[in-house]
């Protein structure tokens, strides 16, 4: 082969192999969003006015609460009665009246202080605490609450995880909540943390996985018509054996593989791990998928942050006296490749991490948290990046178009196939000791152009109903959501 000739097929190959593409991101208002403390964040629409708002929990100054007026954010916290000015670890918006309004809980690092849960009332504009008045009366150093319909009754329930006691779960009779944590066999002992609910079985009703620390188990509890059993160790999910000072933190669930069902990754103190769910237990897969963390991972997210149908992973790290000990951002492919852009490197994550389109422009942007009261903040970026593909929102509602279905899954297929173009979990627990209550956000790779199928996937008390949009055109929803309203 001549030289002209072997420069030439260098060339084309050159050209023939896909460039390397990196996220870019921009900070949109950052002296709002400069002040140092932040730890739990979590987004819903707290005006019905289609813009994403957003609360964040600090320590060393009162929370915040964030109007969002069409991309521009106004703190309105002390304004409508959010205002609480204790350390405050945990933050989770749900719909528990079932009145179309986003409602609030909060948890406190205070042990003596009780939880609150602020009902909205007028479109956002006024939050009451109504805790003691519904039934809510827990105290502990709070950790993971979440609002699922555990009992797939119709109604929102509470889970909240403590670290210094037993996790209790109060389920909604009517408005009023009864504790049923005993019968139902869910009241962890361990120091809880984070956690999850999701349909790992895929048997039609919620289970729940807790992320423990100090040297114990993770709890991985599966449900059984109201009854949970710890089944963490059986099926691959325990983290043991290891130290005392490691431990279970930051869960999150995705589709990593877009194989259907539901995968696992848990941000550790000590080696952070990635399970693959095969359907019978789960295998641990990090190092194979290109994840390879090693030191305090505290809190995790999973978003499609390039519209390639693929979920890409945000861990963020933390220890104490280190503002800016680094995070890692993995892009998703037939493996992860770690690619943190450079502005993360001293606005980064020791706690919150949210992805959320806030600009609603199709893309996911990231809304980050760090408590250390020197070098800290609680960044909103703006995703810059070129797209790989194009995205749908998703809002997947009860029959009157209220209250969202917290731990429902929605996937995107090729219109009139069962081919698997992406895929995501109704937030039922993420990021750091948060909830957030907003649509579901579906990448869908440059390869197809074509319309869509929606499935949404409602659990019903040991039921999975499937309801479908299809022939859905993902362009017809540019800046608004696609609304899938379940009749079961």
């Amino acid at each position: 082969m001549s030289a002209v000739r072997v420069f030439a097929v260098v060339i084309a190959s050159l050209y023939l192999q896909p460039p390397t593409w990196r996220p870019s991101f921009e900070l949109v208002q950052p002296a709002l969003f400069g002040a140092p403390g932040g730890q739990a964040n979590a987004w819903a629409d707290i005006d019905n006015d289609d813009d994403l708002d957003y609360f964040v929990a600090f320590r060393g100054r009162p929370n915040r609460l964030y109007r969002n007026d069409q991309g521009t954010f106004h703190d309105v916290a002390k304004a409508v009665g959010v205002f609480d000015d204790q350390e405050t670890r945990a933050a989770a918006w749900g719909d528990f009246d079932s009145d179309g309004d986003a409602d609030l809980f909060v948890g406190f690092a205070d042990p003596s202080r009780p939880v609150k849960v602020y009902r909205s009332d007028a479109r956002g504009a006024k939050f009451t605490d109504v805790a003691g008045e519904i039934g809510v009366v827990l105290k502990g150093v709070a950790r993971q609450p979440a609002w699922i319909d555990y009992d797939g009754d119709g109604d929102l329930d509470l889970f909240a995880a403590f670290r210094d006691v037993p996790n209790r779960l109060l389920r909604n009779d009517r408005g009023r909540f009864v504790d049923v944590t005993d019968q139902a066999g869910i009241g962890d002992p361990r120091k809880t943390v984070s956690a999850v609910w999701f349909d790992f079985d895929r048997d039609g009703d919620l289970d729940l996985f807790t992320a423990n620390q100090e040297g114990e188990a993770n709890g991985l509890y599966r449900q059984t018509a109201g009854r949970f059993e710890d089944v963490a160790a059986a099926l691959g999910v325990s983290g043991l054996p290891r130290p005392k000072a490691d431990g279970g933190v930051g869960p999150s669930v995705a589709d990593v593989d877009r194989d259907g069902d539901l995968d696992l990754f848990v941000a550790n103190y000590g080696r952070s791990a990635l399970y693959r769910n095969d359907g019978a237990r789960f295998v641990e897969t990090s190092t194979a998928l290109g994840i390879d963390l090693n030191g305090h991972g505290v809190t995790s997210a999973f978003g499609d942050i390039d519209n390639d149908g693929l979920p890409d992973l945000y861990v963020g790290n933390f220890i104490a006296g280190q503002p800016s000990y680094r995070d890692a951002l993995f892009v998703n492919g037939a493996t992860f490749t770690e690619s943190l852009p450079d502005i993360m490197l001293t606005r980064d994550a020791t706690h919150g991490v949210q992805f959320v389109d806030f600009d609603r422009d199709g893309r996911l942007d990231l809304a980050l948290t760090n408590n250390d009261l020197q070098g800290g903040g609680h960044p909103l970026l703006r995703n810059t990046s070129v797209m790989r593909g194009r995205s749908i929102a998703v809002e997947v509602t009860d029959a009157n178009a209220r209250r969202t279905r917290a731990g429902s899954e929605v996937r995107a297929y090729r219109a009139g196939t069962r081919e698997l173009l992406s895929s995501a979990l109704v937030d039922a627990g993420s990021g750091y000791c948060s909830q957030s209550d907003v649509p579901v956000y579906l990448g869908i790779a440059q390869e197809w152009t074509g319309r869509v199928d929606i499935e949404v996937i409602t659990l019903m008390g040991g039921v999975r109903h499937a309801s479908v949009a299809r022939n859905v055109d993902p362009s017809a929803y540019r800046g608004r959501s696609l609304r899938v309203i379940t009749t079961r």
